[in-house]
């Protein structure tokens, strides 16, 4: 009995222990205290009292992930909302920019809300001032807000345009605003307010990303937010600037966009010659009736002539003849151009931004399934220059109009033809070319622009391009629902076109039977309408809508207030090759029609599914949350599965998907939206841990420059683009140079320098970082001879390595070999590696550690205190150095806790014969705090930039001077 409650007893006191040092979850007792004050769309009170803006929309959505409660506290004026969070009296202050002076007395979360940018606003009816007229701004009173990065802002502003501006302080925004009203001001300087801003906008500089500041003393409510960040950028990594857009965007009549040097041309501008292609209908084309230029781009031009004044004559004529002109200047425009800098320099002509954005088109026979052999294509356009030039093995043939090349299918002169998506669709519906199949392709890019001569007037294109900049995105989308081809009733003609022996044989009944001619005519008819509509509109082996269909249905459905809480899904079946070459076309066929039933069944009311070709398949699905969709695809993968085993199939069939969620705000065309999931679906079969991916607006420049670093990063080890900079490490009572950290950097000879982290995470993920980590040790080394040959003071340096190296047993071997190589002592040299790659294999690490001890180096554990922080992890790897994390100093430093925790570490690491070194020290004040604790060995720009060899050389050799 005894032993029983002495056993009950131990079970308590160990709870409570863990208790006492296990982290507590943060637990909301309270509402956190919003700060508020009035600035503009941002956030604002509503007449009804309640508040509004991108501020509490995304406070409503941090809520609602994490849920964290808040109530509002009117602070009146930014300087008021600042005082109220030193003193304790909110805990979270909304639109802070970071400064270095902020960060000492708040904390930012990781991550921005979004990016805003300083505006130069002025009355509407005041002339003086036109917009980016830099010299005329020379002498005006601005007003500002006190105690804002808006001052600096305007500082550095006057620096970089050669301006004096009389900044006049205000405490708070509304008085400013006011003081220019009453003309007491020329202007105001202020972050943009977006498209409620009652002012006129003459300049836009310093963009930057605003945050929450927190409360110093709520680092839990930090750490909540941050979740909460987290998870919603992980869920849409544009979520902040969609939001931004949706309350700030650009308000045009607010914005004249064009300087004082461009609204003299337009003054004084002749009419401009504009050439287009009549036979590219619906984009341009002569009207039937009057024969004057016509489509979509004949009414963007009709746009842009109401926003300039210009006056334009457009000339009909052939694309290759119309580039030519372009080229001599004998016509100042080409109004539909798909275009890039090669295609701009061969032709020595200019292209604008793009206008509108359309997906390229495949054209072949319905019944051709052999590879094609002989390509038709359509004369002066970069798509078909592309085209060929991705083709030598095919024969090419170029015609002077898509209808031309199409003729050639049907003729079978040619087995496929490439042109634009709305001129495909516009053609094809014609009965002459029912036996074609369009497919959609985004291999080629087809955006199209404005061709301006480089004879013409170079205002000319300043002008252009800016309209177009500032043409509204749902502008554009409604003059393409405008012209695109309505639906229609097939005529006779076209039913005889199609069906040529059943007309025959009705037309020898009626010669026959007149009566009863009547009424099998409109049998057939009637029953030959519904089968063609069926073929228009439907995928016929699954019975599934096609590809036209899903986007008729599918545009017409984003028209209702339904549409935003939708995603656009496209997808394909993995195995589906596989199972085509293992088992026969007709069992690849037997499971598009499972699929599709599966899909069928799994569609609900306003939900849409189709079978695009192949094995592709679209689906427009409500959304109602990332893991939500993922769990609703499994299940059909699941269902899917099911299928597959009953047909006796050794392995799994899995499906992958890329996703874009529906935003009518955005403006954007169903086919846009297509290609863009597309593209995601793309991204997940790279990446196979995803069977659905989301599409990032960056995922594509972010993964084309991938793409061609990856490509060139043999080329650029060999030429040596990839070389090591020195960062000085310094004794602080001194200044004097103890050693450096070599960190990488590439002169790539199109984007110039690029920083380690705008590459280093490519080649860490596909293993390459492995050969760039060793190039640039070798690098070091032969650095460190030559440093040694020329008597310059021989210091410890530094060289970071992947984790992936401490995975491989050789690697210790191989560093000492290049050391011996250049005759480099091995305790000069320093193996960083930082405190989460060491988390990773912890085992590994260790036992690397040991054995390039052995071999003499020096190691160290780099960024100590960024994540995984354990003094129980410095006792096991028995390092030479620990390396203080940036953030540790730069955030935490001034704090009493954090020095108390500091000191603790750093005494401990003395004790154990570890050196300590400081990195990210960036002030007299915390080099100060910083030997006061016990630590002498520091790294940061407070002594020295990272810089080139020959520049750190200089600085080694002063130091013997």
């Amino acid at each position: 009995m005894k032993m029983f409650q002495f056993r009950i007893l131990l079970l308590v006191l160990s709870i409570l222990l863990c208790q006492s040092f296990c982290p507590r979850a943060y637990a909301q007792e309270e509402a956190v205290r919003v700060g508020f004050f009035e600035f503009g769309d941002y956030m604002f009170r509503a007449r009804s009292g309640q508040y509004q803006g991108l501020i509490f929309e995304f406070l409503q959505e941090i809520s609602r992930t994490t849920g964290m409660r808040y109530k509002v506290v009117d602070c009146g004026n930014w300087t008021r909302s600042l005082e109220m969070l030193e003193h304790d009296q909110i805990d979270l202050l909304p639109c802070a920019f970071f400064t270095p002076e902020r960060a000492e007395k708040m904390l930012f979360p990781n991550l921005p809300l979004a990016n805003s940018f300083m505006t130069i606003s002025v009355r509407d009816d005041d002339k003086r001032y036109t917009f980016e007229d830099y010299a005329a701004l020379d002498g005006m009173r601005v007003g500002v807000v006190a105690n804002t990065k808006n001052v600096p802002a305007l500082e550095a502003f006057m620096l970089q345009h050669n301006v004096s501006l009389a900044l006049v302080p205000y405490i708070d925004m509304q008085s400013m605003l006011q003081a220019l009203r009453d003309k007491e001001l020329d202007g105001v300087g202020i972050t943009n307010l977006g498209k409620n801003n009652p002012f006129r906008v003459i300049a836009q500089f310093s963009p930057e990303p605003f945050y929450i500041a927190v409360n110093k003393r709520k680092p839990e409510i930090l750490a909540l937010l941050n979740a909460g960040l987290d998870k919603i950028m992980l869920r849409n990594p544009s979520y902040g600037q969609d939001l931004y857009g949706k309350y700030l965007s650009t308000n045009i009549a607010k914005l004249q966009v064009f300087t004082s040097e461009e609204q003299a041309f337009l003054h004084e501008a002749r009419v401009i010659t504009v050439a287009y292609d009549p036979t590219w209908a619906p984009l341009t084309y002569n009207h039937p009736e009057t024969n004057e230029f016509s489509g979509i781009v004949a009414d963007v031009f009709q746009k842009i002539q109401q926003m300039t004044g210009l006056k334009f004559k457009f000339i009909p004529m052939p694309q290759d003849r119309a580039l030519s002109m372009l080229t001599v200047g004998e016509v100042d425009a080409i109004c539909a151009l798909t275009g890039g800098f090669i295609w701009d320099k061969k032709l020595q002509i200019r292209t604008t931004r793009p206008y509108l954005r359309t997906a390229a088109a495949q054209i072949r026979r319905r019944d051709d399934a052999e590879a094609p052999k002989h390509i038709a294509l359509q004369r002066g356009y970069l798509l078909s220059a592309h085209v060929a030039e991705n083709n030598p093995d095919k024969k090419i043939s170029f015609h002077g109009t898509l209808a031309e090349c199409l003729d050639a299918l049907i003729s079978k002169k040619a087995d496929v033809a490439y042109s634009n998506i709305h001129t495909a669709n516009y053609l094809i519906k014609n009965s002459r070319y029912t036996g074609l199949v369009i497919s959609p392709i985004d291999s080629y890019e087809n955006d199209l622009r404005i061709g301006i001569s480089r004879q013409a007037d170079a205002r000319l294109f300043a002008v252009m391009d800016k309209s177009l900049q500032f043409l509204p995105i749902e502008q554009i989308d409604d003059l393409v629902l405008k012209h695109s081809v309505p639906n229609r009733e097939t005529t006779l003609k076209e039913f005889i076109a199609q069906y040529p022996l059943g007309a025959f044989s009705a037309l020898m009944v009626v010669s026959l039977i007149i009566t009863v001619l009547l009424g099998v005519n409109l049998a057939i008819k009637s029953s030959s309408n519904r089968r063609i509509q069926m073929l228009l509109h439907r995928d016929t082996l699954t019975g599934l809508s096609n590809l036209y269909k899903f986007r008729q249905d599918c545009t017409q459905f984003l028209k209702s207030a339904d549409a935003d809480g939708h995603v656009l899904l496209f997808g394909d079946i993995c195995q589906f090759k596989t199972i085509n070459d293992q088992f026969g076309f007709s069992t690849g066929d037997q499971l598009l029609c499972a699929y599709a039933e599966i899909l069928r069944d799994n569609v609900a009311e306003n939900e849409l599914c189709a079978r695009i070709s192949a094995d592709m398949y679209v689906l427009l699905l409500r959304y109602d949350g990332w893991e939500n969709l993922k769990a609703r695809l499994h299940h059909m993968d699941e269902k899917l599965d099911i299928w597959r085993q009953q047909q006796e199939m050794p392995y799994r069939i899995n499906t992958v998907y890329g996703a874009y969620t529906v935003n009518r705000a955005e403006g954007r065309d169903v086919q846009l939206m297509l290609d863009l999931a597309n593209y995601a679906r793309r991204e997940a079969k790279r990446n196979s841990t995803f069977n659905v991916l989301l599409y990032d607006e960056h995922m594509r420049q972010e993964a084309l420059l991938h793409q061609e670093l990856n490509g060139r990063l043999e080329t650029a080890l060999k030429e040596g683009e990839l070389v090591p900079w020195f960062q000085a490490k310094v004794d602080m009572r001194t200044g004097a140079i103890i050693g450096s950290e070599a960190l990488v950097r590439w002169n790539h000879p199109v984007h110039g320098l690029l920083m380690p982290g705008s590459f280093i995470p490519l080649f860490e993920r596909n293993g390459l970082v492995v050969d760039i980590d060793m190039h640039i040790f070798e690098q070091v080394c032969m650095i460190m001879q030559s440093w040694r040959l020329r008597n310059l003071p021989l210091r410890t340096v530094s060289c970071n390595f992947s984790r992936l190296h401490f995975d491989r047993p050789e690697f210790p071997r191989q560093l000492a070999e290049i050391a011996e190589r250049y005759a480099i002592p091995h305790d000069l040299v320093e193996v960083e590696i930082t405190e989460s790659a060491i988390m990773k294999n912890p085992e590994a690490a260790w036992l690397r550690l040991i054995q390039l001890k052995q071999y003499g180096f020096k190691t160290a554990i780099d960024d100590f205190g960024s994540g995984y922080s354990s003094l129980g992890l410095v006792q096991m790897l028995n390092a030479d150095v620990i390396k203080i994390d940036r953030s540790f100093v730069q955030r935490d430093l001034p704090g009493q806790r954090a020095q108390i925790v500091l000191g603790s570490i750093i005494r401990l690491a003395l004790e154990l014969e570890m050196a300590v070194i400081c990195e990210g020290v960036e002030t007299a004040e915390q080099a100060a705090i910083l030997m006061r604790l016990g630590c002498f060995k520091a790294q940061g720009f407070y002594y020295a930039t990272p810089e080139p060899e020959n520049e750190f050389e200089a600085r080694l050799a002063m130091q013997i001077a």
